[in-house]
């Protein structure tokens, strides 16, 4: 079933060709911290327009979340979100028709496809490249999937680097030669949800990646459950800051709730 609008139009998911760098490049070169935040695609509990209203509110970069594999890294509120999402039938050729809509209609904004990948990759490079995003991030270390992201790049989309909370000198030494767009900075250990109130410190870590040659935005993600935390995570010296389960709990009680939310956060790391 393709999407529709309200008046009952159809939509022809068409991606729209631009040059994916530029998007997440300007996403961190407006002279202020980028907001980068999750979108629970096909997420039924989620409303609809959710990609409009990030837009409107001063997001950034969308990070599109997509069932895949196993979401090992992923608390309750995640992976109850990609569970609804899989049960409404959101697959791998489906995500990219409903992201390939959302670009037609936000042709500025960056878009990072987020997914852990399935056993059987098949079809995933063309799916991905398919849907328009600028990049593409999985929650594991990236020299795990080196060959994935050879071919992601061979079709112009950047592979988003992620590292640990305490990540290894090897997977620093990959972000430090390979990176682009950005690298994901894990904020908290442990899995993805909201977290004690206390933000553990990164500076040490993100001076250490500067000092160790990483020229990528840095953004910290994982656990950052207010607009406090995140303008702590700006204080820590990151170029961004990933909000997650924040959004998903929030998006739960309402659009408004969600919209209040938003404001909040672009204000926080202006």
């Amino acid at each position: 079933m393709e999407p529709v609008f309200l008046d009952g139009s159809e939509v022809r998911p068409t991606a729209v060709a631009a040059d994916p760098t530029s998007r997440l490049e300007v996403a961190f070169e407006r002279g202020r911290p980028a907001l980068i935040c999750y979108l629970p695609l096909g997420d039924p509990s989620a409303g609809e327009g959710l990609a409009e209203l990030y837009a409107d509110c001063g997001v950034d970069i969308l990070e599109i979340g997509v069932p895949g594999g196993d979401p090992y890294l992923d608390g309750k509120t995640i992976t109850d979100s990609v569970r609804r999402a899989r049960n409404a039938g959101v697959n791998l050729q489906r995500a990219a028709d409903l992201i390939a809509v959302e670009r037609a209609g936000h042709p500025d904004i960056g878009m990072v496809w987020m997914t852990y990948p399935p056993d059987d990759p098949t079809g995933l490079v063309d799916a991905v490249a398919r849907s328009g995003v600028d990049g593409f991030l999985v929650p594991l270390g990236a020299r795990a999937y080196a060959g994935l992201g050879r071919q992601l790049e061979e079709r112009g989309i950047e592979f988003i680097h992620f590292l640990t909370h305490n990540p290894t000198l090897r997977d620093v030494q990959a972000a430090v030669a390979s990176s682009s767009g950005y690298v994901m900075l894990q904020a908290n250990p442990g899995p993805t949800g909201l977290k004690p109130v206390v933000l553990p410190d990164n500076a040490e870590m993100i001076g250490m990646l500067r000092r160790l040659g990483l020229k990528t935005p840095i953004a910290l993600g994982i656990g950052i459950g207010n607009p406090e935390q995140a303008r702590e995570a700006v204080e820590m010296g990151a170029d961004g800051v990933i909000i997650g389960s924040l959004m998903v709990e929030t998006l739960l009680k309402g659009h408004e709730a969600l919209r209040e939310l938003l404001l909040s956060l672009r204000e926080a790391i202006r």
